[in-house]
């Protein structure tokens, strides 16, 4: 259901792999290694010495490329580093192919902190001001040109996640979500996934039942589920909601099976495709799972353990 890069998906499967698999012996040597079965660490897991020097005599642009795929390879430091130099490098970035391969796969990391650092530097690249000026500019272009909407709702929910006017986008974004046309609609939904607000999950709850396009209405499971900037916890604010769309009989089938592909991934519990079922695990056992949840590895974001 929900797009996946290659790299990602791979760095899922072995995440997954390795929490649920029982404790292996040490691997000494890495020579014909197999690809399944848990991690085995290459090194201590951190952004190199070596790396930091070099990176001082290379330009911006390699830079943000080398440190943004060191954050998805989740080496430690590289967000920080990150955060330090973002503002530095305005004005000095652009679009290429190997940015955009590196944010599409940061954006659905599973270390949000990985996608915040994405959205930092997406904001450099086309030199977005965090400020309430560049919001009202995208807002009024996108009011006033359609083709101008898919660019205009993506920046806007990444500048209301960096705090810039994040109500005021949100209930830009909201108006969008019942305009004709449905590429509005869905860049509408994209731009809302990167607010990471509670107040937004009511409206993919909403979307995923009633939107007349198939398109859009998996993009606003695929952000209740897996995508944008929502945490774990907050995620499971919206079960009560996909449960109450699974028991509507008149559902077609392939949304009724994206209704319970989100609820397994939000909840990580594996349950068939029954709301009764659903509704008593939620009763009896979703305040337990939510505390799991806050008191479990910050490292794993999403449901994949």
């Amino acid at each position: 259901m929900w797009p996946l890069s290659f790299a990602l998906v791979t760095a899922i499967t072995v995440s997954a792999l390795a929490q649920s698999t029982p404790p292996q012996s040490p691997v000494p040597s890495g020579e014909q290694l197999s690809a399944a079965g848990q991690t085995v660490p290459a090194d201590y897991g951190h952004l190199s010495e070596h790396n930091r020097e070099w990176l001082k005599t290379q330009p911006p642009q390699t830079q943000a490329e080398f440190l943004l795929g060191a954050a998805v390879n989740h080496d430690q430091g590289a967000t920080d580093l990150i955060s330090k130099m973002v503002e530095g490098w305005r004005g000095k970035l652009h679009y290429t192919r190997k940015f955009d391969d590196l944010q599409m796969t940061a954006l659905y990391s599973n270390d949000l902190r990985v996608r915040a650092a994405a959205i930092e530097i997406n904001l450099a690249v086309y030199n977005l001001a965090k400020n309430e000026e560049t919001a009202e500019h995208l807002m009024a272009q996108a009011d006033k040109t359609a083709s101008y909407r898919p660019f205009a709702s993506w920046e806007l929910g990444m500048l209301g996640n960096r705090g810039v006017e994040p109500e005021k986008i949100r209930d830009f974004l909201r108006s969008f979500l019942h305009n004709s046309d449905g590429k509005t609609r869905y860049w509408a939904v994209e731009g809302l996934a990167h607010l990471g607000m509670d107040d937004t999950i009511k409206d993919f709850i909403d979307v995923l039942h009633n939107d007349p396009s198939p398109e859009v209405r998996e993009r606003a499971g695929c952000s209740l589920a897996k995508s944008g900037m929502l945490t774990r916890e907050q995620r499971m604010l919206a079960v009560p909601g996909l449960v109450e769309i699974g028991e509507d009989a008149d559902l077609d089938p392939t949304t009724r099976s994206w209704v319970y592909q989100a609820l397994r991934e939000i909840t990580n519990e594996h349950l068939g495709n029954d709301p009764t079922a659903w509704r008593n695990w939620y009763a009896t056992a979703g305040s337990k799972r939510l505390e799991e949840f806050r008191r479990g590895d910050t490292w794993s974001v999403l449901g994949n353990n």
